[in-house]
């Protein structure tokens, strides 16, 4: 549809009622729809087919007006759209007001083309709307009906469109014409309108005694009022104009002005990000050339122990026992040697994965320009530890083996405790603790968190290292064999650890750490079996802590006690006031007497269980059986835990936590 705006000379406006808001061109065929805005016959034939549609709820399709948007229903429901614009009432004062006798229509009388006759037009019926003929204007003046109508020469164009009187048919009622006005409603209507809806209106009026007392001063006056609305409208729509042009300008503006921003932006994101990645991948180099450094000294020493291997191999087949002494010693000290040199490097804390927490990049460009580098966290490796754990042992594990053979052929249940050491000022209260050489103790500290170790070789105890730690430690077990290799428990987690010795300095090597699914605070080690407890749960795990078997369970001392044995997967710990010992599937296979004072306790070589009850003695049950003793213990008035050298050889007892006496075993 083309625009409703048409640019048109004032002193022409008059004659704007003559086009079509649709094509803009002198109306054709005028047909005004209810709303009463009129088009082009053909106009609004397309403008129908174009859009009647359907309303929800609707039988009768409908258009809306393309001037004032009015819903338009069309007549009937089985219309095609080409009869609905045909069927729209001719807009007859339009056509009256437009007559051109130029036009084709008005060169032919349109009576006589219905007759299928081309004559010749001579004159205008002002009331039929058409071209007639001489014939036709005689029949005008021969039928009574006819016999009203003003008739002009066609040529006489001033005449025409002057005195304009149309009669307005009633869009209700076929047939008749609108003659009455009703003032109280304000509405035109045909004499059967009048007696139907307004014979009780008392202010009813025939439009031709209205017209009488028409001032048409008055109508030009309105007339003029409207050309004013129509100025101040288009002063409306050029200043909407105005605005548009306006808006579309500072669009423009605030478009390029955001183009050069966007661009600068680009430009700073592009040297952020290029200056970012030279970094990363600066990072990334460093974090790879580390591990191929670390990876060629492994290699070096795999060639010296390759080597060392091949050596000790041909003395063994070759040598003499002399030789192989030497030879042996030799050995030994160059894998040291190169050992020690591992150690001395720094290679081995090698990346362990790379994290980027922050991706909002344009706020890290806005606050500093550039992006947040990403984060490299690193992991001690543990590769020297872990090859050192895998060197001939200092200590030898047969000689452990052998002496706790010698030990276990005791009557355990008639073995004495003789003093040898007392650890005193405890520097708060201590739980647990472990040998971890003949003369030297490992207690662990919550407040502050640490690890202390102590030489009891001579009658008072002496800490001669304390290794912090960042978390709190609890339970301590050994891991195997080796006396100095063991696991810490940190409640959430367990570091294995390998202690070494160089006179009274101790190196605490870390070997790995083992991450738990519960919270672990005693913990023990059998031969197949481990286990654990926490203030609510016993656990029966693997020797690596993944767990088996959970039990409900409520220590009675601030901390959990456990123990297992060196000679069979059983496990002990104080229940319900009770001792009581399960299996490694966690079955009960020996409960003892109820004492709510009972503490800690562990294994004898025999599998009899030592039992501390907060007084001077320990008590011992023996395994399976319900005989017991209580054993007299020198310097000690609350025994609160009891430890054993693996061998069997010593024990020590913690008294009330706060001190540690060691007893020889006789």
């Amino acid at each position: 549809m083309a625009s409703s705006k048409k640019e048109t000379p004032v002193n022409e406006q008059e004659n704007d009622t003559c086009h079509c808001p649709i094509c803009l061109e002198k109306v054709r065929k005028p047909k005004y729809l209810s709303c009463y805005h009129t088009f082009c016959e053909a106009c609004i034939g397309t403008y129908i087919s174009s859009t009647a549609t359907h309303k929800e709820n609707e039988t009768l399709k409908s258009i809306e007006c393309p001037v004032c948007r009015t819903c338009i229903k069309a007549p009937r429901n089985d219309i095609s759209d080409e009869e609905w614009a045909s069927e729209l009432p001719q807009n007859k004062l339009v056509l009256s007001v437009s007559v051109d006798p130029e036009q084709d229509e008005n060169k032919y009388c349109m009576f006589c083309k219905r007759l299928e006759k081309s004559v010749s037009a001579k004159y205008w019926c002002k009331a039929c709307m058409e071209a007639i003929c001489e014939d036709c204007r005689s029949l005008h003046r021969a039928v009574p009906i006819l016999q009203s109508h003003k008739i002009l020469d066609i040529s006489s164009i001033k005449e025409m469109n002057n005195d304009v009187e149309i009669e307005e048919s009633c869009n209700l009622h076929e047939g008749k014409i609108l003659d009455v006005f009703c003032h109280d409603h304000q509405e035109l209507c045909c004499s059967v309108c009048h007696v139907k809806q307004h014979k009780l209106c008392k202010h009813v009026d025939t439009v031709e005694d209205i017209a009488f007392e028409t001032d048409r001063n008055a109508m030009k006056n309105i007339a003029l009022k409207y050309a004013d609305l129509e100025k101040v409208l288009e002063y409306m729509l050029s200043e909407n104009l105005n605005k548009t042009e306006k808006l579309n300008t500072r669009k423009h503006e605030i478009c390029m002005n955001t183009e050069e921003k966007v661009e600068e932006i680009k430009s700073l994101m592009e040297n952020a990000h290029a200056k970012w990645l030279k970094r990363f991948e600066q990072n990334h180099a460093d974090s790879i050339g580390n591990i191929e450094i670390a990876s060629d000294e492994l290699k070096r020493f795999s060639t010296t122990v390759h080597e060392v291997r091949m050596i000790l191999n041909s003395v063994l087949k070759c040598g003499s026992s002399k030789q192989l002494v030497i030879t042996n010693h030799k050995l030994k000290k160059q894998i040291s040697d190169h050992i020690n040199r591992l150690r001395s490097l720094d290679v081995w804390n090698f990346s362990e994965d790379y994290k980027q927490h922050n991706l909002d990049f344009f706020g890290q460009i806005s606050k500093t320009n550039e992006f947040e580098d990403v984060k490299l966290t690193k992991q001690q490796s543990w590769i020297v530890e872990r090859i050192m754990c895998s060197t001939p042992e200092k200590i030898d594990e047969d000689n452990i083996i052998q002496r706790r053979k010698t030990m276990a052929r005791k009557d355990w249940m008639n073995v004495g405790f003789r003093k040898l050491s007392q650890i005193n000022d405890l520097p708060e209260r201590v739980f647990y603790g472990l040998f971890i050489h003949d003369t030297r103790i490992l207690l662990s500290l919550t407040s502050p968190p640490s690890l202390k170790i102590y030489d009891i070789s001579n009658s008072t105890g002496k800490c001669i290292h304390t290794e912090v730690c960042q978390d709190k430690p609890y339970g301590l077990c050994r891991s195997g064999l080796c006396l100095n290799e063991l696991f810490v428990s940190f409640e959430n987690f367990i570091c294995h650890y390998r202690i070494e010795f160089n006179g009274e300095n101790a190196i605490f090597l870390k070997l790995g750490i083992i991450q738990l699914k519960e919270p672990m605070i005693a913990i023990s080690r059998g031969p197949t079996t481990a286990f654990a407890a926490n203030r609510s749960k016993t656990m029966i795990c693997s020797l690596k802590f993944c767990i088996n078997h959970t039990s409900t369970y409520y220590p009675n001392e601030a901390v959990p006690f456990v123990s297992s044995s060196l000679i069979s997967d059983c496990h002990c710990f104080i229940m319900d006031d009770m001792l009581k010992v399960v299996d490694k599937n966690n079955k009960v296979i020996f409960e003892g007497p109820r004492d709510s004072n009972l503490r800690g306790l562990t294994f004898d070589l025999q599998g009899n269980i030592l039992v501390c009850d907060m007084t001077s003695k320990l008590r011992q049950f023996k395994h399976g059986e319900g005989e017991s003793r209580d054993i007299s213990l020198a310097d000690i008035t609350q025994s609160s835990n009891v430890i054993m050298h693996p061998t069997g050889e010593k024990i020590i007892v913690l008294d009330n936590c706060q001190k540690g006496v060691v007893y020889q075993v006789y």
